[in-house]
């Protein structure tokens, strides 16, 4: 395997006011709330749950199209030809990032920060790093790559230009639903991705939660809600080159992913895997989310080796998406709440065109 510079996700660091510390921050066990906040918009929204209901009902036919796709043309899902971004990627989202203070446990948020993470992110979805090639031989046949481009916008709202990164004064809560900086703030859900950069996500004093997003909702496109919420403490190069990856986690659930390791292991779900856990078949079951080779093993109850390295699991070396994860993207994809995010009038109207 490849050896990275890692935190290890399964242990809850004690900080200390040291000035190597501050540089490399605690982060919170169980970092990323995604399961928990979807599941009580779906229960406070009943109409956002029978949308997602049947968005899952037309990923059936995605996944021929693509495999027809596939069969027609002879692609390869897993061939990588040169660890480069696409020149011709098929899909642009534009994107904005909101920052709200630039020093986040320690660490400074800058544009060059922020360019650095949105180019590894691009490159993780399109498989473009060393570690795509050096997973689990269990996953080499099913492991897949999404070719999307997340570009900075260089057209505002109002028609100027912008560098699509915004700086606001310090603030937190961004992480809850009805947050005032995200309904004050926010860009046009329909044509920009909204990324929310802030230190203490929830507005409880907490700053060692990474992340957090919803799942593809017209409701939440409607109101500007829709986004990504993120600490600036793990973004890019404010963190080690596995945990950055934690941003293309983000991403992976605004476009309609779920983690692996949701609904645990249970011997009776197997048969039923297209309709829960995370509903994708080729990604094992979880016991729990604390499986890594070095802690908890990567063999669930039923004695499969999960793809612990999957970017949708709490991971110590992120380098895969699934086939049955890129067709739920896809058709995240073409959802209402995103699909006019990568319209070609919309990428002449936010600048990111080629």
């Amino acid at each position: 395997m490849i050896n990275k510079l890692t935190l290890s996700i399964c242990a809850v660091l004690i900080g200390t006011s040291s000035y190597a510390q501050a540089k490399q921050p605690e982060f919170a066990a169980h970092h990323c709330k995604a399961a928990e906040i979807n599941a009580q918009h779906y229960r406070n929204f009943p109409d956002a749950l029978l949308e997602a209901q049947a968005r899952q009902e037309s990923i059936t036919a995605v996944k021929q199209a693509r495999r027809d796709n596939r069969h027609q043309t002879g692609e390869s899902v897993t061939g990588v030809d040169m660890l480069a971004i696409s020149d011709s990627p098929g899909y642009v989202i534009p994107v904005v990032f909101h920052v709200y203070g630039t020093v986040h446990n320690g660490d400074t948020v800058t544009d060059a920060v922020i360019l650095d993470a949105l180019y590894k992110t691009n490159e993780d979805f399109q498989g473009q790093t060393a570690d795509y090639a050096d997973i689990d031989p269990e996953f080499t046949g099913v492991k897949d790559s999404l070719n999307v481009e997340f570009r900075l916008a260089s057209i505002d709202p109002d028609g100027n230009p912008t560098s699509g990164i915004v700086y606001h004064p310090n603030s937190s809560g961004a992480g809850n639903y009805s947050s005032s900086d995200v309904k004050n703030d926010h860009w046009d859900n329909y044509k920009y991705m909204n990324v929310y950069i802030q230190n203490d996500l929830y507005a409880d004093g907490v700053t060692n939660n990474s992340g957090v997003a919803w799942y593809p909702d017209s409701g939440m496109s409607d109101d500007g809600l829709a986004r990504v919420t993120y600490n600036g403490a793990y973004l890019g190069t404010n963190t080690d080159e596995n945990f950055r990856s934690v941003l293309t986690h983000e991403f992976g659930h605004f476009l309609d992913l779920i983690h692996t390791f949701e609904g645990g292991c249970k011997r009776g779900a197997a048969k039923r895997c297209g309709k829960t856990g995370d509903k994708s078949c080729d990604t094992p079951q979880q016991n729990s989310w604390q499986m890594n080779p070095g802690d908890g093993g990567i063999l669930n109850c039923l004695g499969e080796t999960i793809n612990w390295q999957n970017f949708m699991a709490y991971s110590d070396q992120y380098a895969n998406y699934t086939q049955d994860q890129v067709d739920r993207m896809v058709n995240g994809l073409a959802s209402p709440a995103r699909q006019t995010l990568w319209s070609v009038s919309n990428l002449v109207a936010t600048g990111t065109a080629d």
